[in-house]
């Protein structure tokens, strides 16, 4: 009862922080690898070998992601290009860390005069690098948090701020479940592009993950962005107003593995969000939905992730996982 208390209040004291207004560095909440890309695009309650997904939640963090080196790479939308990199050590007696960064390109972008005459180009990127720390105390709780230093350009303008991510993870290794919560993007701009500041894309999340008995089947359900009711259009695809009932289903990501203690694994995620929103009047076009596999070959593991955000957008992301323990090759 005690820890149930914890979870609560940790929960209720980070909702409160919530931030609203315009954002900065949305690149934060793109999906850190193509796993978590497959499932939705939001799971933050997988706790298993994967070290990627400690850079949105580092609770997840736990010795089965000692000494893994994950890379993922995507080609983003408008020929943008985006990537992660994360490492992580266990140092024993429940702690544990990671290093992790992330990159953004924008490409180039064509430089317009006041009448819309093309001179040249400029370019933008963004880079976020970060470090987390977890501890797990008793056998089933985790505590984790970490700190990023992000920096953007825009041609000649740059910004710069320092974010964190808070999370608390619940794993009930017998019936093969985790809860976690995580307070992400929550920090200070101290170096805006004109002089005024701009809020961090702060949220919270809420998972739950659970292998399932009877199959081979791990489901992941993830509430995000709950310091906000409203994070809805104003207006559906054929023009009505959105109702209450859309604007909590909004809220929601679903994903599932297949195998997800295998050598081999089948994944798919449906974004309700993304869904609703990206969806073509009188027109099937599978908005929101999301793919992928991943395969172990010896100490590397290779994830694949195909997400549909629109006819004319859809996004392939890879990743590349190495167990550098030396121990745990198949």
């Amino acid at each position: 009862m005690k820890k149930i208390i914890i979870f609560s209040l940790f929960l209720s004291g980070i909702v409160s922080y919530a931030q609203t207004g315009t954002n900065v560095y949305p690149f934060l909440n793109i999906p850190v690898s193509a796993r978590q890309a497959a499932l939705g695009g939001d799971a933050i309650s997988v706790r298993d070998y994967d070290v990627s997904f400690a850079i949105a939640n580092p609770a997840l963090l736990n010795k089965d992601s000692d000494k893994q080196l994950s890379v993922n790479a995507t080609a983003y939308l408008a020929d943008s290009k985006y990537g992660t990199i994360a490492f992580a050590k266990d140092f024993d007696n429940g702690h544990m860390a990671t290093i992790n960064a992330r990159y953004m390109s924008y490409g180039d972008i064509p430089r317009t005069d006041d009448s819309g005459f093309e001179n040249g180009t400029f370019s933008a990127s963004d880079v976020a690098i970060g470090a987390g720390y977890a501890y797990q105390f008793e056998e089933d709780w985790t505590i984790g948090g970490g700190l990023n230093f992000i920096t953007s350009k825009i041609d000649t303008y740059s910004s710069s701020a320092i974010s964190g991510n808070l999370g608390v993870t619940y794993h009930n290794k017998k019936n093969k479940e985790v809860l976690s919560v995580v307070a992400r993007n929550f920090g200070y701009q101290f170096k805006s592009f004109n002089g005024t500041r701009e809020n961090l894309p702060f949220r919270v999340d809420l998972g739950y993950t659970r292998i399932l008995k009877a199959i081979p089947l791990a489901i992941t359900i993830t509430a995000h962005d709950l310091q906000q009711f409203d994070i809805s259009s104003d207006y559906n695809v054929n023009g009505q107003e959105v109702n209450v009932g859309r604007k909590i289903a909004d809220h929601f990501s679903i994903g599932a593995e297949l195998f997800p203690e295998k050598g081999f694994n089948i994944r798919l995620g449906y974004n309700v969000k993304r869904g609703n929103e990206l969806a073509v009047a009188d027109q099937r076009n599978f908005s929101g939905l999301s793919a992928g596999f991943g395969i172990k070959i010896s100490k590397f593991r290779v994830d694949y992730a195909h997400v549909r955000y629109h006819n004319s957008s859809n996004v392939n992301q890879l990743g590349v996982s190495i167990d550098l323990s030396g121990h745990r090759g198949e």
